[in-house]
């Protein structure tokens, strides 16, 4: 009888132990918490830094970049495509079709959604073309004053396709969330590396009132154009991106 109470005792602790370490284990291998998953609700605007609906670009050397006043400024963005990393990959085309006048204070130009997330080594691009409508790519004009002294203008644009590499911060996404992003333009950079006397001396220009020269540099063909090709290059600086969660 002694020796039957003792085993069951010793089988008693044995289960005993055995639980506590049983739970244990379960403790130490729960399930990892679940990912978020859902989109979060971006609503995106394009506009020119600086305020208002004018833009005086400052150069602190006029021998490396022509000080512009531009007075109006569009962009015809076909679409918008993002690529980044995270746990899953994020690789999305947005389609924007629109006009965007970004002097407008804060125009919406539309609403997207993403896949939540956080996201790094983001590249965003923008797709610039001319429109059905004849709107092209991108239309800039403004005054400047010239090396005699007097106030001449410049105009620049392309109704021929191009890309635009926008610089962006990492983006996080959280599910269900409403997101402000803005896409700014640095129109003091559109004309980085030409000067005065360079547009002067290489741009016949066109004559208006009061003797007042237009400058155009332009591109609408395969021809090739004078430092059409330097401001396409200076595109790929022009864009930044932010994004901020909305309250």
């Amino acid at each position: 009888m002694r020796s039957i109470s003792l085993l069951k005792h010793t089988l008693g602790v044995f289960l005993f132990t055995t639980a506590i370490i049983s739970c244990k284990k379960d403790e130490n291998q729960q399930a990892p918490e679940n990912k978020k998953t859902g989109f979060g609700n971006i609503s995106y605007i394009a506009k020119a830094s600086g305020s208002g609906v004018q833009t005086t670009v400052k150069s602190s050397s006029t021998l490396s970049t022509v000080p512009v006043t531009w007075t109006s400024a569009t962009i015809w963005v076909e679409k918008i495509s993002f690529a980044g990393k995270t746990n899953n990959l994020l690789d999305t085309t947005i389609m924007v079709e629109k006009n965007l006048n970004i002097f407008s204070a804060d125009a919406l130009a539309g609403a997207i959604k993403l896949p939540s997330g956080s996201y790094k080594d983001v590249a965003v691009k923008l797709f610039c073309r001319k429109s059905p409508k004849s709107e092209f790519a991108f239309d800039f004009r403004g005054t400047f004053t010239n090396t005699k002294g007097t106030t001449d203008s410049v105009r620049v644009g392309s109704s021929y396709p191009f890309e635009a590499n926008v610089s962006v911060t990492n983006i996080v996404i959280d599910p269900s969330d409403r997101y402000k992003a803005t896409f700014y333009f640095d129109l003091s950079k559109v004309l980085t590396g030409i000067s005065n006397s360079m547009l002067e001396t290489t741009i016949v220009p066109f004559s208006g009132a009061n003797n007042q020269k237009t400058y155009i540099i332009w591109k609408g063909g395969s021809a090739d154009q004078p430092f059409y090709n330097q401001i396409i290059q200076n595109w790929q600086s022009v864009g930044s991106f932010e994004i901020i969660k909305e309250n």
